[in-house]
């Protein structure tokens, strides 16, 4: 039940944040298809809705497949661990956005466009794992505490039973 909970909570809570964001937004600026190439936040927004239970569904399975073994087998070992975890992540995170920032860029813009978006989705997938780390440190929290010892623990002399 705890591993169903690792993989749903973080899931569904990131889910419904950007759908919170997008929802409220919507009749501000309302989603339109041909915007989707636009490469602003506007087109991202309009990705997420439509795109949205399939995106739902990458991320359940990418929390089910990869983010959770790591986290029982690896980050709750050691501080190491958790830098090394965090930093794969984060450059995985940027590479991919750089990439997918690349393949919408408009050369005609100049580099501004591609740096800003780069910069942009890198920063949603930040928010992203931070809060699906904060809920997997809350849900398993228990694991990460030390064994608490003694102040002044009494010393054993040799040959005391």
């Amino acid at each position: 039940m705890k591993r169903l909970l690792k993989v749903l909570l973080p899931v569904l809570i990131d889910f419904g944040i950007f759908w919170v964001v997008v929802h409220y937004n919507t009749p501000v600026h309302p989603m339109k298809l041909d915007a989707i190439g636009n490469g602003n936040l506007y087109s991202l927004m309009a990705y997420f809705h439509l795109f949205g239970y399939l995106l739902l569904v990458d991320g359940l399975l990418t929390q089910h497949l990869i983010v959770v073994p790591l986290w029982d087998n690896y980050a709750v070992k050691s501080l190491k661990a958790r830098f090394i975890i965090g930093a794969c992540i984060a450059f995985v995170c940027f590479a991919f956005a750089g990439g997918l920032s690349y393949l919408i860029w408009d050369q005609a813009e100049g580099r501004g466009p591609l740096i800003s978006f780069w910069w942009y989705m890198a920063e949603i997938q930040l928010v992203y794992w931070v809060v699906s780390f904060v809920v997997l440190y809350l849900i398993d929290g228990a694991k990460f505490k030390k064994a608490e010892t003694p102040d002044n623990p009494e010393p054993v002399l040799q040959g005391e039973v």
